[in-house]
């Protein structure tokens, strides 16, 4: 079995990220960083962002981690290149949709997601409706250029770009 010391996990909302996140974490004994758990602070309120880019830049500096999620992307890059292994969740629009209503449902019934800082309801109509905006918009614009991203020699060997649930499920399986 492979194994690895530092896995970038990258992909729209509501893709799976954050499962995966956790059972490679778990797989290969790593720590695990949701970039949401960075980027936001408690009540879904953005960090400032040079104080994002600086936590994040530190925690991708070190010698192990899974980090789940984008962040900033001046910095992505390098996280990608300093990555042992980059999954690219890469689902139709339609499943992102999809899950998103299951998110949704969840919140709505379960509370709150645990990689959310405290107090970070995602209930309200107005987030819903931004994350059915942000799915799109990853997907039509910033998709197409972390595909182009992703090309490149320097990371092309080591990037697994996942197209859909079966071979999202593979990765799974021991």
């Amino acid at each position: 079995m492979t194994t690895y010391s530092r896995i970038a996990i990258i992909g729209n909302s509501c893709a799976g990220k954050t499962r995966l996140a956790h059972h490679l974490a778990k797989r290969y004994s790593l720590p695990l960083t949701h970039v949401d758990q960075i980027q936001f602070m408690e009540g879904l309120k953005f960090r400032p962002y040079p104080e994002s880019i600086r936590i994040l830049q530190a925690e991708q500096d070190k010698p192990q981690w899974v980090i789940d999620g984008f962040g900033p992307l001046d910095i992505l890059e390098n996280r990608l290149q300093k990555a042992d292994w980059v999954i690219m969740i890469d689902l139709p629009l339609t499943t992102h949709y999809y899950w998103a209503i299951k998110r949704v449902l969840k919140n709505l019934f379960l509370g709150q997601r645990r990689e959310l800082p405290k107090n970070s309801s995602e209930r309200d109509l107005q987030h819903i409706l931004k994350l059915f905006k942000t799915i799109y918009q990853v997907h039509t614009k910033m998709r197409p250029e972390m595909l182009r991203i992703l090309s490149r020699e320097s990371l092309k060997s080591k990037t697994t770009i996942i197209r859909s649930v079966s071979d999202l499920n593979q990765i799974f399986k021991p």
